[in-house]
């Protein structure tokens, strides 16, 4: 059994948290879930994301900052080649508005 420190409710041995109050609950040593553990504490960025605008660090499961309320979505970014095709794009239908004014003319 693993008491939980917050609320002093017995939990089944094997939780990671509290099944009342949801808290962190101790580990046994020697335990597969102290090695969760402790890689969870060394690797902070296991537990969620940092924010792009101020670095506050959100569980995955929030869209928006709860410090600053940036939006945590990264931005797709396009790659050259399409920039490519719409200059291209651009180019075609701008030359082929060039002709039909010099047909008519």
């Amino acid at each position: 059994m693993a008491i939980c420190r917050k609320c002093n409710t017995d939990n089944e041995e094997g939780l990671t948290r509290c099944r009342h109050c949801n808290a962190i609950l101790p580990v046994k040593i020697g335990s597969s879930s102290e090695t969760r553990w402790e890689r969870v504490r060394r690797q902070p960025e296991l537990v969620g994301m940092p924010c792009p605008n101020c670095g506050t660090v959100n569980p995955y499961t929030h869209f928006r900052c709860s410090s600053c309320g940036a939006s945590l979505s990264r931005p797709k970014r396009g790659s050259r080649l399409a920039k490519v095709w719409v200059l291209l794009g651009i180019g075609v239908v701008l030359i082929t508005i060039l002709l039909a004014v010099l047909r008519t003319a």
